[in-house]
């Protein structure tokens, strides 16, 4: 019978595979250990103490001053009391996802002065009504999201903001979604701005709000307003006072109603800073269009003029075709680009049921 024989030199080699696949198996071992430690380690070191401790969605950094609750779904906002019984050093605080409904009509924080609280986000708690005093003890905050709830402005809180004097960045990103009193409600909320004295205020974040028409003295109450964001709401048209925005960096009208561009927009924005205006739209192409091509091919005020699009064309071939290079000479009134009242409020309505589903 014939036997065969392992040569020497690839026993050797298959002795040393698995020394060297043993040893790398007990190094990765001990790295899935260490990691876990190093895990666990973090994790310990971000429980919240108090009663904060009892809900895995709040995370408290002390070193940083960094405290977060998300998800957590509270209906008390009296929560936030916890965070000032338990920490001196408050710099960042974010609550989102919960179910407060009204914010407390004591300071959120208790009576003793917050110094180094810079940012707070209160975002998606579905807070209807803000009370006067909830951001009493805040000078120095500089940073503000009240963005997707469901506030009701009143008039007893129009002062809600004047605690917050240095506040540079304002979001209200659908902050706002009742239907009703829409004249009020915007009146309310300048009026809130006038009092508040914002002089620091940079960013202005109003999208999402379902907005027709803008207020008039919207950039009036803010000196040092650098960016005005309104995409995402009903404006077929943008009149406010010029002398408030003439220093304005970026005013964002995009995916709003704008099918064409109208001359007292235009006017306005001949007096605006180069490339000031962001105006992503769903723009129409016809005969009738031919005043504000030319206006916007010649303009400096818009921002990324070159990359608009003709959405509707007459003829059709031009749909799509970029509005700087479309030629107005072949541009006819041949097909109906306007489609009706109802249909379009309808089409309006799925759009934007479809944009808050995506913000959520």
């Amino acid at each position: 019978m014939k036997s065969y024989n392992i040569p020497r030199r690839s026993w050797l080699i298959s002795i040393t595979y698995l020394l060297i696949s043993s040893t790398a198996w007990v190094v990765q071992a001990g790295n899935r250990q260490e990691y876990q430690y190093r895990d666990e380690a973090i994790e310990n070191k971000l429980i919240c103490a108090g009663k904060l401790a009892d809900y895995a969605a709040c995370q408290c950094d002390p070193s940083a001053g960094d405290y977060s609750c998300i998800n957590a779904q509270f209906v008390d906002a009296n929560v936030f009391l916890d965070i000032s019984t338990n920490y001196k050093y408050i710099k960042s605080v974010t609550f989102h996802g919960n179910n407060f409904q009204d914010l407390t009509s004591t300071p959120l924080f208790g009576s003793d002065s917050q110094n180094s609280l810079i940012k707070l986000n209160l975002s998606a708690n579905y807070i209807v009504n803000l009370n006067s005093n909830a951001l009493r003890n805040m000078p120095n905050l500089q940073v503000l999201d009240i963005s997707n709830n469901e506030i009701v402005f009143r008039p007893r809180d129009v002062d809600f903001l004047t605690h917050t004097p240095h506040l540079t960045q304002l979001y209200m990103r659908r902050a706002f979604t009742v239907t009703m009193n829409r004249t009020q409600q915007f009146d309310l909320m300048l009026e809130m701005f006038r009092q508040a004295k914002l002089e620091y205020l940079q960013v202005l974040d109003l999208s999402y709000n379902f907005i027709h028409n803008v207020p008039f003295e919207i950039g009036c109450p803010f000196p040092a307003l650098q960016t005005l964001d309104l995409r995402q709401n009903f404006l077929k048209n943008f009149i406010v006072n010029e002398t408030c925005i003439k220093d304005v960096k970026t005013i964002n009208l995009s995916r709003n109603q704008f099918y064409v561009i109208p001359d007292d927009f235009r006017a306005l924005a001949n007096k605006a800073q180069p490339e000031t205006f962001l105006l992503r739209n769903q723009f129409y192409c016809d005969c009738n269009s031919k005043d504000f091509i030319t206006w916007l091919r010649s303009t400096k005020s818009v921002r990324e003029k070159n990359s608009l699009v003709c959405d509707r064309a007459s003829p059709k071939m031009y749909i799509g075709a970029r509005i700087a290079e479309v030629p107005l000479n072949k541009l006819t009134c041949d097909e109906p680009l306007f489609t009706s009242h109802a249909y379009s409020n309808f089409a309006n309505f799925l759009i934007l049921a479809f944009c808050l589903v995506q913000i959520f």
